[in-house]
């Protein structure tokens, strides 16, 4: 058993402090990929427009694209995630909330045919655990 000092005390509070931010930054990092690989497809727009935010929700959306111009391109966060604050991830295209109730409502659907959003929603709580567990082990 390690003698417990305040270097090794310090050492601990880094190396948590190191593991609940990678843990965070997976969380969204996935959530943020499920949710835009789960929406349904007409031109990607919608899948396009999940956004992550610090403190606040980020307001943009990806722009208009034609029917046959369907991809979708994930905004990646272009700051440090880290374990403090606040984090949203929403999707701000007016139709966004019709389309996440109701899956059937854009286009075709996309790779989680069904109830994608309530499934993610529902599965959140699992995926964090996930999260934190797989760098939390890691602590010594």
């Amino acid at each position: 058993m390690k003698k417990l000092t305040r270097a090794n005390l310090e050492k601990l509070r880094r190396d948590l402090g190191d593991a609940m931010d990678e843990g965070t930054a997976r969380l969204l990092v996935n959530t943020q990929s499920k949710l835009s690989a789960s929406s349904p497809v007409d031109t990607g727009r919608l899948a396009s427009s999940w956004m992550v935010g610090h403190n606040s929700m980020d307001t943009s959306v990806a722009s208009e694209r034609a029917k046959d111009e369907s991809r979708v391109e994930i905004k990646r966060y272009d700051g440090e995630i880290t374990f403090d604050g606040e984090w949203h991830i929403s999707n701000n295209l007016p139709y966004a909330q019709r389309a996440a109730n109701d899956p059937g409502y854009v286009g075709k659907v996309g790779g989680g045919a069904g109830d994608w959003y309530s499934s993610i929603e529902n599965n959140l709580a699992r995926d964090a655990k996930r999260s934190f567990d797989s760098f939390l082990k890691k602590v010594k």
